[in-house]
């Protein structure tokens, strides 16, 4: 047994998280709002909850996960009947002075509960029933998400359900029925079920110029904010498109442009580097866990975090339709920093008792 975190991972984490409170303090005049303090508590809080969960053996969490994943479904339908409202979605509850978004921590109890799921399967592949229930497991949160409605968190569990199939051995010919579903479906939600402006998203993707002023704008202006930066970077707090509010939400989903426009190439290829070193000791805790159930949750946990950081970054840079999904570990918010260090916790606890076979 490994009685230490991996200092690697550690030294990652707080890379990303100091460059984020740095971009913070740059907007925080800007904004209004006092961003450095609240980030730097939650960021306190979540590296404190990476330390506590890298304690836990798996057999907790495995143990745990019907139970967390219950009071998961439980608190999205709350969010349904009681959340506040903020930009067009219900998808956060206030308790006293604070909001929570149960969407973002609920991503890791269905991690969990898959993980528990798969791991106690027998046999090396998933048959069409076993199918079924990877789907249910996913596709339930994810249906309540959609209800909020908020498209971008409900995109971050897609690559959980993947990556639960291609760990249980999923036939090549089950993937390619599933991938023609996917399309039908795809069809289907463009009719059906997204908005107006989210159809507005994808058809400025295909087409930057047809509202430059509107739907548009925000990845214009992001484009404009990461060129500007240039090799070095315009200076901390002297971006333009930053600090005179050309670029919108950027303490959230374009918090990324501003850290571009600000450190220029050299800065971003820092933060890409401690974002390539993340991944890279998540793998490695994959790779050499003697416990399957380990293999499958650092496996899933890599997946969501690769899915959100390539997203993320494809959206700001205008590669990806804007969909409201934050860079992990980067843009504001407590809701996501203190779960995204909770998996990350989790991953710690794979590392730490790798060597014992559960």
């Amino acid at each position: 047994m490994e009685h230490r975190v991996d200092p690697w991972l550690i030294l990652a984490v707080i890379g990303i998280m100091g460059a984020s409170l740095t971009t913070l303090h740059t907007v925080s005049r800007v904004i209004g709002t006092n961003l450095l303090l609240r980030q730097l508590l939650w960021g306190m809080i979540g590296l404190g909850t990476l330390w506590l969960l890298s304690r836990v053996r798996l057999d907790v969490f495995e143990r745990l996960a019907p139970l967390l994943y219950g009071v998961g479904l439980i608190a999205l339908v709350a969010v349904l009947v009681f959340g506040v409202a903020r930009g067009g979605n219900r998808a956060w509850i206030a308790i006293g002075p604070l909001t929570i978004q149960p969407s973002e921590f609920v991503r890791l109890a269905v991690i969990l509960m898959v993980a528990a799921w798969l791991a106690d399967r027998r046999g090396d592949r998933l048959k069409t029933g076993d199918v079924v229930v990877a789907v249910l497991l996913v596709g339930i949160p994810v249906g309540l998400i959609i209800l909020e409605p908020d498209l971008g968190v409900a995109l971050t569990y897609l690559p959980i359900l993947g990556g639960a199939l291609w760990l249980g051995g999923l036939p090549r010919a089950a993937w390619i029925i599933l991938i023609v579903l996917a399309v039908i479906s795809s069809s289907a939600a463009w009719r059906y079920v997204l908005k107006p402006y989210q159809k507005d998203r994808v058809l400025t993707l295909l087409q930057p110029e047809r509202d430059p002023f509107g739907a548009g704008y925000q990845v214009r202006q992001s484009k404009i904010a990461v060129g500007s930066g240039g090799i070095s970077g315009q200076g901390l707090g002297r971006g333009s498109q930053s600090q005179l509010r050309f670029l919108p939400a950027q303490h959230t989903d374009f918090a990324f442009a501003v850290w571009a426009e600000a450190t220029g190439f050299v800065g971003t290829t820092l933060l890409l580097l401690a974002y390539a070193l993340l991944f890279t000791r998540i793998a490695k805790v994959a790779l050499t866990t003697d416990s399957r159930h380990g293999l499958i949750l650092a496996a899933l946990v890599g997946a969501w975090l690769v899915f959100q950081v390539v997203v993320s970054l494809g959206m700001v840079l205008g590669w990806l339709p804007t969909t409201g999904v934050t860079l992990p570990l980067f843009s504001y918010g407590g809701s996501s920093l203190i779960s995204t260090c909770a998996a990350l916790g989790i991953v710690q606890s794979v590392w730490r008792f790798r060597l014992v076979n559960q």
